[in-house]
């Protein structure tokens, strides 16, 4: 779609966003890097999320990508 806004448009749009939030670091102890991966991939959230869910769910991937996802 962004193809079919006049190229002024589009640079506005952009500098609207929201800046991005901030990363912060998270203890990822336990939490194996794979399961990290796939549950930011599958949910479309950064690392902290992915970190802070799977460890809510003892390293449940299913659980973790379903509490982000609903």
């Amino acid at each position: 779609m962004s193809s079919m806004l006049p190229k002024s448009d589009a640079s506005t749009a952009a500098a609207s966003a929201p800046p991005e939030e901030e990363e912060e670091e998270v203890d990822d102890t336990g939490v194996e890097p794979r399961d990290i991966d796939l549950v930011m991939t599958q949910a479309g959230v950064s690392r902290t999320k992915a970190v802070k869910a799977l460890q809510t769910n003892n390293g449940d991937i299913v659980s973790a990508i379903m509490e982000l996802t609903t």
